[in-house]
């Protein structure tokens, strides 16, 4: 039992650190969210619901490799750094939205967004892939919790006007989830080499 709290709680832990850093999906749950949290979160929830088509494709693939599917995490380390890398390099950009598009679209914009992403994409199909075989499914349930509050959260704070706080918060913000990504990719790399050995 101890084990699986421990991984839903690694899992939520890396359910925030994907979904807090700035990035297009953010941007644009932030856009939508200046006319209300509820058009900001049904972007989230799009998104999130994407993440959940492609985790099932994921793991179905990955019953098809079998052992093979080790040689995966490999490249799931290298988006894992490169996801790192991006966050640190990255600015919150705020877009304002001047469409009228209902709470409905935009939940479908954020799913046909996060399924046509080749990034999100391939991000399950390696580090995905890696985390769910090596941490398992409580660490799943965590991930998608963690998302899921972000939607709701995320939106209501810009929507109340405090967008990160300020370029210092911006700035730690960044810092946490690359570091903590980057933690995760060297796991990662780990449990790979260990594998082989």
């Amino acid at each position: 039992m101890l084990q699986q709290l421990y991984n839903f709680i690694l899992g939520m832990m890396f359910g925030f650190l994907l979904a807090v850093p700035p990035g297009p999906m953010n941007a644009l749950i932030a856009a939508e969210a200046t006319r209300s949290p509820i058009h900001g979160t049904s972007v989230g929830l799009g998104a999130m619901s994407a993440d959940g088509i492609l985790m099932v494709i994921t793991y179905f693939f990955s019953r098809i490799l079998g052992y093979y599917a080790h040689y995966l995490y490999f490249a799931g380390f290298a988006v894992m750094v490169y996801l790192a890398i991006s966050i640190l390099r990255s600015t919150f950009s705020h877009r304002n939205s001047g469409s009228n598009r209902s709470p409905f679209l935009n939940y479908f914009m954020g799913i046909s967004m996060g399924l046509t992403n080749p990034y999100q994409v391939f991000w399950w199909l390696t580090a995905g892939l890696s985390f769910m075989n090596i941490f398992g499914i409580f660490s799943v349930i965590g991930l998608f919790l963690a998302i899921l509050i972000w939607v709701f959260v995320f939106p209501y704070t810009v929507y109340i006007g405090r967008v990160y706080g300020g370029s210092r918060v911006d700035l730690a913000i960044k810092l946490i989830s690359a570091l903590g990504i980057m933690a995760f990719a060297v796991y990662i790399l780990v449990n790979a080499l260990l594998f082989f050995m």
